[in-house]
């Protein structure tokens, strides 16, 4: 029997908790129900200060979610290039060459179809450099394609390491304030909300209370008044912290920082070989005029 006794009293002991926090959840419900339907009494508004807050922390929230989807994107390996037809390309035009240089086409253009792309400037570099071959090196569009192959594989790597830098020094310590800061900021405006739904409900209930139970009630009201207002407090407190932290503003300039020092690199490149290829342009086009006189 004593062992019974002290079973029932672990269960009682481990359950009220539970118990407590599913009455408190279906009050929030209800109250919510009856503002809903409009019988809920008069709602307590939220102070100016904690509304302002809350405006500019929805903005700069947004501002960061929209800002690393967007940069993850812009890191992203290249997915719209479809390597079964490139390969199917390839060994069409291999194959009107034909001989060994098909199967060695054919072949080359296997491999780079199971190979991953890198950047969309590897994609490039690969598909000239390949055609330079198929072209032959020693007319005037493969000499071209070849260098445009070349150098479109440094821009690449210049692409691969602004990227690696914008994950590590924008994406990374972006996603993480995201998942920290954000996420607890998110968390205490639901609260502010159930405590809001709390007050209003003792409020009403102390409306309706009986004599003998008026004191409980209005107990009650203070309790969840004080609870109001602490979780005010702190909700405001993480909000702020997002909205005045300087995170966002150093990151953003790291990201500049990454796309300038590709974007200079790339420019350099691109500078040399644009006047190469236009003299190979020139050139050609000067023997074409002259052999269709």
């Amino acid at each position: 029997m004593d062992s019974f006794s002290r079973f029932t009293q672990s269960v009682s002991t481990g359950w009220t908790p539970f118990a407590d926090k599913v009455s408190k959840g279906f009050t929030q419900y209800k109250q919510m129900a009856n503002e809903s339907l409009g019988s809920g009494g008069d709602v307590t508004e939220l102070p100016t200060d904690y509304l302002a807050l809350e405006r500019r922390y929805e903005a700069v929230r947004q501002s960061t979610v929209v800002l690393v989807k967007l940069a993850k994107a812009y890191t992203a390996p290249p997915t719209h290039f479809d390597m079964e037809s490139l390969q199917t390309q390839f060994s069409s035009l291999t194959s009107r060459i034909g001989g060994k240089q098909a199967e060695g086409a054919s072949t080359s253009a296997a491999a780079a179809a199971a190979a991953a792309p890198k950047t969309t400037q590897h994609e490039i570099a690969r598909a000239s450099l390949d055609l330079s071959e198929k072209v032959g090196l020693e007319e005037p569009l493969g000499a071209a394609l070849f260098k445009f192959g070349s150098i479109e594989e440094k821009v690449g790597a210049g692409k691969l390491a602004q990227d690696a830098a914008v994950q590590a020094k924008f994406v990374a310590p972006m996603s993480d304030t995201v998942e920290s800061g954000i996420a607890l900021a998110q968390n205490a405006r639901k609260q502010v909300q159930a405590a809001r739904l709390s007050l209003d409900a003792a409020k009403s209930a102390f409306k309706s209370a009986r004599p003998d139970r008026a004191d409980a009630a209005r107990r009650d009201v203070e309790a969840a008044e004080d609870h109001f207002l602490t979780i005010i407090e702190e909700a405001m407190r993480l909000m702020k912290a997002i909205v005045e932290s300087p995170e966002p503003l150093r990151c953003l300039s790291q990201f500049v920082a990454a796309q300038l020092a590709f974007h200079k690199e790339a420019a350099e490149l691109l500078g040399d070989l644009a006047p190469e290829i236009e003299e190979i342009h020139v050139t050609q086009e000067a023997l074409y005029r002259h052999d269709n006189k």
